[in-house]
């Protein structure tokens, strides 16, 4: 990182996923529209639009970008002298950070300006208590996946039919990684419809 804290943002048309990793740095996920799904521990955490998403240092996380989705992250980098919050989770969002958070859209502002108001965000996260509680749409999605990893007959799921579809192409995407055939994963995930599995493909970047 070549300041010590970073601001990106940027609207995502496809699903995206990354591999579970360790952040080499501290990163605040928000999310403006859209769902982004995070995995940190044992359990995915669904973040909304308005909340924000706490992943410390050497934490090890994975994240899934649902289709069609606004979001802004800021890293921080290990460089900095602030004891940061170690516990990941989401965190209450103040006012501070909310208007922070859309100030930083702004094209206009000079960089120096930028620094000095991710500083003063930065402060703000020095009084932040993460917490993981899950809630209950984060419960529906850990208990499809549980039954989908399992692959047990779903007879019916609190899951919304687009984040099923999401998942299923996530789940299948990594079989075909690992080097499975399409027949198997229609197989596994869309009833023997390799027409489907190929159309749902369409979904990834």
């Amino acid at each position: 990182m070549k300041n010590a804290i970073t601001f990106q943002s940027g609207t995502h048309s496809h699903l995206l996923y990354t591999a579970r990793k360790k952040k080499n740095h501290y990163e605040l996920i928000s999310v403006q529209t859209g769902a982004v799904l995070i995995r940190l521990g044992k359990w995915e955490y669904l973040v909304l639009p308005g909340e924000l998403f706490w992943i410390p240092f050497d934490a090890l996380s994975s994240m899934t970008i649902v289709p069609n989705s606004t979001l802004s992250t800021l890293m921080f980098s290990i460089r900095t002298r602030e004891t940061l919050p170690t516990q990941g989770g989401y965190i209450a969002s103040t006012p501070l950070l909310s208007a922070g958070l859309d100030k930083l859209q702004e094209i206009a502002m000079t960089e120096n300006a930028k620094q000095h108001l991710l500083q003063v965000m930065q402060d703000e996260l020095l009084e932040a208590s993460p917490h993981t509680d899950l809630s209950p749409e984060s419960q529906h999605i850990n208990t499809y996946l549980s039954q989908v990893s399992e692959n047990k007959e779903i007879k019916s799921s609190q899951v919304s039919p687009d984040m099923m579809m999401t998942l299923k192409v996530r789940e299948a995407d990594k079989m075909r990684k690992s080097g499975a055939k399409n027949s198997m994963i229609a197989e596994r995930y869309f009833s023997g419809n390799v027409e489907l599995l190929e159309q749902a493909y369409t979904l990834l970047d």
